[in-house]
């Protein structure tokens, strides 16, 4: 999988669901060309253990800085209220959303009835924000995002609204989860032939390498056989 590729160094533990897991530090992958695709896929598979890279309040506002540099877009919504606190009640509606989200894509991906609780969960934080209009400069006006009284929405809203945009605006066929058995990452599909089906080269490659192994394995299982 694409997050084997990263540097993945020193182990930390962590408390999951009330046991301890072992969490493997690695930078965070931005492949899928989407905000909310990159939000979901802070979720990984690393050597057939699933993952989740939101361990702590400090993960996710590190991934968050990280992600405005990839989405400079995306991010821009007015808050009116003071700076994110990064709580661990924070932590809980990021997961709570993501949740959803990951839901949503694997239902249209697998061509699956819509998860009405997940489609509840989005549009709840939908209703955080409110478009309005604003001077950009001289007559020109321009479509901006507000929140309401809610210090989290800043944070939230951005990401309910890049699930929107796939869900509502994009090419659903382009949609899709890594080819790659041992990968969970989504990706959307830019290319113009729209025939893109790994997440990355480096996972591609994986995934190849392991299906050549295995048909050698089975070739000799085949040979040595009475």
């Amino acid at each position: 999988m694409a997050m084997e590729a990263s540097r993945v160094s020193d182990q930390r533990t962590t408390g999951h669901n009330r046991q301890e897991a072992t969490k493997p530090a690695m930078d965070y992958l931005f492949l899928s060309g989407v905000l909310a695709l990159d939000f979901v896929n802070t979720e990984v598979v690393v050597r057939g253990k699933r993952y989740d890279l939101f361990a702590t309040p400090e993960d996710v506002a590190d991934w968050w800085q990280q992600a405005l540099t990839h989405h400079p877009d995306e991010g821009k919504v007015e808050a009116e209220t003071p700076a994110i606190v990064w709580s661990a009640q924070l932590l809980e509606r990021i997961k709570w959303v993501r949740a959803a989200i990951r839901t949503l894509c694997t239902n249209l991906v697998e061509r699956q009835l819509l998860d009405g609780e997940a489609l509840t969960t989005l549009n709840t934080i939908l209703a955080m924000g409110y478009p309005a209009l604003a001077a950009a400069s001289g007559q020109e006006l321009v479509e901006v995002y507000r929140t309401r009284q809610d210090d989290q929405a800043a944070v939230l809203l951005p990401l309910a609204l890049s699930a929107l945009h796939v869900f509502t605006q994009a090419e659903k066929h382009r949609l899709h989860t890594c080819k790659n058995e041992r990968c969970i990452l989504f990706f959307y599909d830019t290319t113009k032939s729209a025939t893109r089906q790994w997440c990355s080269l480096a996972c591609m490659n994986r995934a190849r390498s392991l299906q050549h192994y295995r048909h050698v394995k089975q070739e000799r299982t085949s040979t040595q056989s009475p």
